[in-house]
């Protein structure tokens, strides 16, 4: 058998070449962009979206049901997390049959419905694919088990040594992302009598993608879903793909044998190439492709390809592991600019705020900053990813019990001991209404406990309110076609002693707009004229964030911003009514960045208003015309 590593080449991306302009240009070219360009994708976690058969789980009609909600949010592209049938020893993620839909979601009519239907919305669907590991459950596990050919090297398999006396040890020092012990990576099989590799839980057996006929059977499952209709895929735990080929242990604190190899990338391309071929010789739309790496940006620049080889665009988690809640306005800034200035010629950035392994963005940051937090991520060049529930500023439910737990994970420790952090917090149903089970399922109970304060916090009630998190996010949304968004430079600047980010978005003949956004938790009277000269006296709120009382038309160099407040202004020209204007001094001498106790969701001061709290802000009692600011969305949105 011919060694699939010799074919693979290795990307020569240096991480050194930035563009010139220190990531405030963003290329104007107005050229047409393939339909992903600019595409917001809306992350799916199957079973906590919409039960449709009363079992207390979501399945994919219960993704049906709910497709409209998609295109009012202003949504282009879904993504479903894992569908594949499994024995849920990882939540879907060890898969037993990789052209299959797990029977707790439906079936493959089922799944193909959905293409249809989402099509018929102009809605893409992208999927998970995970070539890096199986389950146990798998046939060609069981085969390799069997040393059945040609399914025998299909797996790592390698024989351990045995010590002083006689113990049977694993062939390395390689640890699981399940463990800290030394050689845990490692799991013994009795009836092949060896030891095989799985980086994630030993239900998980990492697949030899050095061996060539796998890679066909892989690019094989590519095919099968591409003509079910499907517009893409989310390509999972790239930097686990392949081992150093001699088993070498691991040096003390690092990876280097494990984790983030060349031949990963080179991976890539096969997968780019051989999708790409497939578009052509269908006459199809090209497809979207997205590459998982939570790596450093050196090794991340080089998924993008290079001048012989297209790769896949990785997906940026910053906003996950680098930026938080006690992060200033240079932090954000320094930190955007540092990876857009990276990127390679014509590239944008793939963003993500959260997922389904960490917490949400409103309790990870702070729930009143959560507007403002995709405010932010919805106005940046390049692509967003939403996490369901986020437009609503969903808040991870921590009263799950150990009882209620379903984290495979979790439910495999020891509820006395110290068992792993449960991801089930950030994976409770979808809150659509104020019905049981907050209208997720009409079963007595849901897999998991939805959380309480959906009686106050679904969509339903959001989009019945006249300010809400849901429309404020809809609102940014819409902007995202105008010629601006979509072609224009960035600038982003802090203010204020670094409490105030501001970020300008410009593009030639094309309006301006500028986000403003207070990170702290006092009010703060802004000059944007200190951070851009050229501004007009004058601009329009166009978007504002739910807890944001300015309204109508702000003086660019004197306006205040209560705690974290944030408003998106533009210089394009509209009538709008001006509200009397809030007192501009400062009042609150301590208006320092959060210093919360972690986990926490509130602050002394500002109180979400879907939360009912006794200091929530009212939407009457503030008097706020948001029809008018509606209404210039919708202007601009048909210009």
């Amino acid at each position: 058998m011919r060694n699939v590593r010799g074919g693979l080449p290795v990307v020569g991306l240096t991480f050194g070449v930035l563009l010139a302009l220190g990531g405030r240009s963003v290329a104007q070219n107005t050229a047409e962009k393939e339909w992903w360009t600019n595409t917001i994708t809306y992350q799916i976690w199957p079973r906590s979206f919409q039960d449709s058969n009363a079992d207390g789980d979501g399945d994919i009609q219960g993704i049906i049901k709910r497709l409209d909600h998609f295109v009012g949010l202003g949504v282009e592209t879904i993504w479903l997390n894992s569908f594949y049938p499994s024995p849920e020893a990882n939540f879907g993620y060890g898969i037993s049959d990789f052209k299959n839909v797990s029977s707790v979601y439906g079936n493959l009519e089922d799944f193909e419905a959905l293409v249809t239907a989402a099509h018929d919305r102009g809605l893409k669907v992208i999927i998970d694919y995970i070539p890096n590991h199986s389950s146990l459950e798998h046939r060609w596990f069981k085969d390799s088990v069997d040393r059945v050919d040609p399914y025998t090297d299909y797996y790592v398999w390698r024989n351990g040594t045995l010590n002083a006396t006689g113990q049977n040890l694993p062939p390395n020092n390689w640890v699981s992302w399940q463990s800290t012990e030394e050689g845990s990576a490692w799991e013994w099989h009795p009836v092949r009598e060896q030891w095989y590799l799985h980086q994630f839980t030993a239900w998980e057996p990492d697949l030899n993608l050095r061996n060539e006929n796998l890679i066909t059977e892989l690019l094989e499952v590519l095919d099968f879903w591409l003509e079910k209709g499907v517009d893409g895929f989310y390509v999972s735990s790239v930097p686990h793909f392949f081992e150093d080929e001699n088993f070498a242990d691991n040096p003390t604190n690092s990876l280097t044998s494990t984790f983030g190899l060349a031949e990963n990338v080179a991976l890539l391309h096969i997968f780019r190439e051989h999708i790409d071929s497939w578009a052509t010789n269908n006459n199809s739309s090209s497809k979207f492709l997205v590459a998982e790496g939570f790596e450093d940006d050196e090794k991340l620049l080089t998924y993008f390809g290079n001048s012989t080889h297209a790769g896949i665009a990785p997906v940026n988690i910053d906003f996950i592991t680098v930026i938080s809640k006690k992060s200033n306005a240079t932090h954000i800034k320094e930190t955007i600019d540092a990876w857009i200035s990276s990127l390679p010629k014509n590239e944008i950035s793939n963003w993500k705020l959260s997922n389904q392994d960490h917490s949400r963005v409103a309790s990870r940051f702070r729930f009143n900053s959560a507007d403002g937090i995709n405010m932010l991520i919805l106005s940046l060049p390049g692509r967003v990813f939403t996490y369901y529930g986020e437009e609503i500023a969903m808040l991870d439910n921590k009263e799950i019990t150990y009882a209620q737990t379903v984290d495979p994970v979790v439910c495999h420790s020891d509820a006395n001991e110290t068992a792993p952090v449960s991801k089930d917090p950030y994976r409770t149903p979808m809150q659509w209404d104020a019905s049981e089970n907050a209208g997720f399922t009409i079963n007595a109970t849901a897999y998991l406990p939805v959380n309480s304060d959906y009686l106050n916090r679904n969509v339903e009630s959001q989009l019945s309110s006249e300010r809400s998190h849901i429309k404020t996010y809809k609102a940014v949304a819409a902007l995202r076609s105008e010629p601006t968004f979509v072609h224009g430079d960035y600038e982003i600047e802090s203010l204020n002693n670094d409490r105030v980010l501001v970020l300008r978005r410009n593009l030639t003949d094309s309006p301006t707009y500028v986000l403003v956004i207070n990170l702290s938790l006092g009010r703060h009277t802004v000059n944007l004229s200190e951070a851009f000269s050229d501004l007009p006296e004058n601009l329009n709120i166009v978007v504002r964030a739910t807890n944001t009382i300015l309204s109508g038309v702000v003086n660019t160099t004197e306006f205040t911003l209560t705690a974290e407040a944030a408003v998106l202004l533009t210089d394009a020209e509209e009538e709008i009514t001006t509200t009397t204007p809030l007192p501009t001094e400062d009042t609150e001498p301590d208006d320092i960045l959060s210093t919360t106790t972690p986990g926490s969701n509130e602050t002394t001061e500002t109180t979400d208003p879907d939360s009912g709290g006794a200091n929530a802000i009212s939407p009457t009692a503030v008097g706020i015309a948001i029809s008018i600011c509606f209404s210039i969305v919708s202007f601009y949105h048909k210009m």
